[in-house]
């Protein structure tokens, strides 16, 4: 892997000629010299805007940006192609096919803690509102591992992460607007490793989620049918994953399993398991 630091160093030059490293800069906010000069963190690179870099260039030229962003605490790092470089708030990422988009709040701390590039790849959007103005998300390249990526947040569900085959399916039934709401936890791998899910707050707020595993593909359950799954023990209960998703039968609704169904009675509000 080659890693170089943008620049050819750490090191800008102060109006003087005096080298200030940059590092220097990140608990003091200022960062004198010997000759005493100061430099402030808050103002741009002492090079020709035509030598700016992608990030450099959107960070310097928005204001917005560095207000959300706050100041640089470390150099701007080039990776096998890819640039990025860590700021008070968040982090702001470039490579050629994505350009440059920042993280930042929430869904930065949430990045980080799943492993950042490493795991979801860079970003290829800014954070956005969502389309009911209630949440916000940052969508990702993703990895060879895992697909493309997105994380997700509002105030009540907090930021998750949510990718492969759960994500694939929830984009293709109407992202949060749809029946699924916004994610309540992280994609993850099932229990015993042979699949993927992904909770949701549901239609109503009364819990959903997509199961998938190779044998079954992707399907979501929700409600009391999801409530009672759960209870058995999920896909390691003799029903195991689901096969369908939730559909109108007489007199209620019902979802198949890959050991049985379980109907919801319309009447009495209660759901029972049954084997084939």
């Amino acid at each position: 892997m080659s890693v170089t630091f943008r620049k050819g160093s750490i090191f800008r030059k102060s109006a003087a000629g005096t080298a200030t490293m940059l590092a220097a800069t990140l608990s003091l906010g200022l960062s004198g010299t010997a000759s005493g000069d100061v430099e402030q963190r808050n103002q741009p690179p002492e090079v020709s805007p035509a030598e700016f870099t992608p990030i450099e260039k959107r960070y310097w030229n928005e204001p917005r940006l560095r207000e959300i962003l706050g100041n640089p605490v470390d150099t701007e790092y080039d990776v096998n192609g890819m640039s990025y470089r860590e700021f008070q708030y968040g982090w702001m990422y470039h490579t050629e096919d994505t350009g440059a988009h920042e993280v930042h709040g929430a869904i930065s701390d949430r990045y980080e803690a799943l492993g950042r590039h490493a795991t979801y790849g860079v970003p290829t959007t800014d954070e956005r509102t969502t389309p009911d103005e209630v949440g916000r998300y940052n969508h990702f390249v993703g990895t060879d591992a895992i697909g493309t990526a997105s994380i997700y947040w509002t105030p009540e569900t907090g930021a998750h992460g949510v990718w492969g085959p759960p994500r694939q399916f929830w984009a293709k039934n109407g992202y949060e607007r749809g029946r699924l709401d916004y994610p309540t936890s992280d994609t993850a791998d099932t229990a015993e490793g042979d699949g993927v899910y992904t909770h949701f707050r549901g239609e109503d707020h009364a819990g959903a989620s997509v199961y998938w595993s190779p044998e079954t593909g992707a399907h979501s359950v929700r409600g009391t049918i999801r409530r009672l799954w759960l209870n058995l023990g999920a896909e390691t209960s003799w029903l195991g994953y689901p096969e369908s998703n939730e559909y109108s039968v007489p007199g209620g609704r019902r979802s198949d399993f890959e050991g049985g169904y379980v109907y919801w009675n319309a009447s009495t509000g209660e759901a029972t398991a049954h084997r084939y």
